[in-house]
């Protein structure tokens, strides 16, 4: 048997241990206390993934399980295992309530700069989102550019503009639904307008990877098109992807789309309208005048890629877009009788029908003339269709983009007022071409990122941000392009109708128009850029473009180069052969904060 006594010096009785246990609890409950009685927003701006409350409670757990250990070790023989285990279990069971006490407050994190608040279960969220673009730039003109008529751009106009000012909402709602609501207050053509839908509309994502979307929003087109606003390589898209989304596609584009987004595979079927902004009473409602859009244009649009190549340090996408206008919109009330040179439908000769017209500016849209170099004109037309081949890829901190596109007019007949009556002639349909080849070279090392849900890459994550202190600078990126649009078909086609002439004209001429001839141009960008990315939310963007614009006088009258008439002197008659092209160059940049 142990002798009785007093305990030895530096030991502990029972009831010390029941006080440490008192203490202890005391503590930890003081801790809990003060963890759970702090004003509300700060305990709602903890961030989801954890919080610093948690380390501290896990110490401290430690710290009795050690004094636990050395009490029993000074004690000898004596047993004291049943104060252990109900002090154990008491600390045990506070640090389980505190987490989960945690565990069911909402959470708000800002990410990058991006405020976000989820329910504690992640059913419901809501980030603010936000993208702001401020372009300034200068064009350089030859002399006989600047000769050239107004139509033709002889005085493309520098300056300034807030090329885009994005402010919206996403997130989840019940899980299985996500929303996106955005809005942009800049512009094109350097003038701002007043606030328009970009993206508005509702998601069903509850049989994923297939996901179901209604609104007015841009539906996949092409790699370029999917690539954000915020994370082109350039400061704008490429002209052939640009012409080509902007058929059935592009922002506030009235759509319902079926997606397929897996890791390796993307698909889109899309259903498509007008844009919330066509029409003249919509244009009247932002300060503008358009011809009236009655009826809506109704296509489709599908893509597809495939990524064969998915590696840590190498992707390689290949993939097909089409879009088909099933029917033109309707810019004709009622369809009213018109025997001059409008459009009229095939079926019921004397009904005005519809018309297409395919233009693009320069890859750059600062110029507030809103010049197209690059232009059609409307073409009387039942449907157009378009195909494309697409290809994008990056090995490491290398990467490279190319697109070809074809374009199919399937034109209707025209009703003309010739000098023996009305004529109909039926054009010939228009075939056009569209190509880009584009690639970077991040200087720093980071590469550009490949995005499952878009089927498209985005801008770099920056290694090193910006920190003068530090002497780190982000991210470099060197980049480059070149883009070939045509729109040039049956150019010097002679087929031709000789049209009343105007009011006054000279004895002695006549006036004709090639109906089959379409001389849209021909134009070449070739550019050059380099961005500096100081963080994951801002970026510099430095631009160079060399211009060249091919383009012959339109076959059509009136003639913009030499008036209405063309004097006859018994000769064939043929197209005019002025050339109305011209070559330019053009610096930009662009300031870039995107939340």
């Amino acid at each position: 048997m142990r002798p009785s006594g007093p305990p030895k010096a530096g030991g502990m009785t029972f009831n010390g241990v029941l006080m440490h246990k008192a203490f202890t609890s005391l503590l930890l409950a003081g801790t809990a206390l003060a963890a759970l009685s702090v004003p509300a927003f700060a305990a709602a701006a903890k961030p989801a993934p954890s919080d610093p409350r948690i380390p501290l409670l896990e110490q401290q757990l430690r710290d009795v399980q050690l004094q636990l250990s050395q009490i029993k070790a000074s004690q000898g023989d004596n047993d004291y295992s049943g104060a252990v285990v109900d002090l154990k279990r008491s600390t045990s069971d506070q640090y389980v309530d505190i987490n989960n006490r945690l565990d069911a407050q909402h959470k708000v994190s800002v990410d990058n700069g991006r405020l976000s608040v989820s329910s504690p279960d992640g059913r419901f969220t809501a980030a603010i989102r936000g993208l702001f673009q401020y372009d300034t730039g200068y064009y350089s003109q030859s002399h006989a550019g600047s000769l050239l008529p107004a139509a033709y751009g002889n005085d493309f106009g520098s300056g300034s503009n807030f090329r885009r000012v994005y402010l919206g909402l996403s997130g989840l709602v019940f899980g299985d639904w996500s929303y996106n609501l955005n809005f942009d207050f800049g512009g094109s053509g350097g003038t701002e307008t007043p606030g328009h839908i970009q993206s508005v509309y509702l998601q069903y994502d509850g049989l994923a990877p297939w996901g179901f979307r209604i609104g007015a929003y841009p539906p996949p087109t092409s790699v370029e098109d999917a690539t954000s606003a915020g994370d082109t390589l350039f400061l704008e898209r490429n002209s052939p992807s640009d012409l080509q989304r902007n058929i059935a596609g592009g922002d506030g584009r009235d759509s319902i789309t079926i997606l397929y987004a897996a890791p390796s595979v993307f698909g889109s079927v899309s259903y498509t309208g007008n844009k919330v902004s066509d029409g003249a009473k919509a244009l009247a409602a932002a300060g503008a005048s358009a011809a009236p859009n009655y009826d809506e244009q109704e296509a489709v649009v599908g893509r597809l890629s495939w990524l064969p190549v998915n590696t840590p340090d190498a992707h390689w996408l290949v993939g097909v877009n089409g879009t088909y206008v099933i029917k033109t919109p309707d810019l004709v009330a009622g369809g009213l009788a018109n025997a001059s040179t409008n459009p009229i439908n095939g079926a019921t000769p004397g009904v005005v029908g519809n018309s297409i017209s395919l233009s693009d500016p320069p890859e750059f849209t600062f110029d507030s003339n809103g010049y197209n170099l690059i232009s059609t004109g409307a073409l009387n037309a039942r449907h157009l269709s378009q195909w494309g081949v697409e290809t994008a890829g990056n090995w490491g901190s290398l990467y490279g983009q190319a697109g070809y596109y074809g374009f199919n007019v399937e034109r209707s007949q025209v009703a003309y007022a010739t000098t023996a009556g009305t004529q109909t002639v039926t054009p010939s349909d228009d075939n056009f071409s569209a190509w880009y080849v584009q690639g970077s070279w991040i200087l720093t090392g980071e590469e550009r990122l490949y995005n499952p849900a878009t089927g498209a890459f985005t801008n770099p994550k920056v290694a090193q941000p910006f920190n003068i202190n530090k002497g780190t600078w982000g991210a470099f990126e060197l980049a480059a392009r070149y883009s070939d649009t045509d729109l040039n078909d049956h150019v010097n086609d002679t087929a031709s109708v000789q049209v009343a002439n105007a009011a006054g004209a000279a004895a002695g001429t006549r006036t004709y128009d090639f109906y089959n001839t379409v001389r849209g141009g021909d134009q070449r960008v070739t550019t050059i850029g380099l961005n500096w990315f100081p963080n994951n939310v801002i970026k510099f963007a430095l631009n160079y473009e060399y211009i060249q614009n091919s383009k012959l006088q339109s076959g059509s009258s009136p003639n913009p180069l030499t008036g209405v008439n063309l004097a006859t002197t018994g000769a064939t008659i043929a197209p005019p052969t002025v050339n109305g092209g011209q070559n330019l160059s053009a610096v930009a940049l662009r300031a870039q904060l995107a939340l």
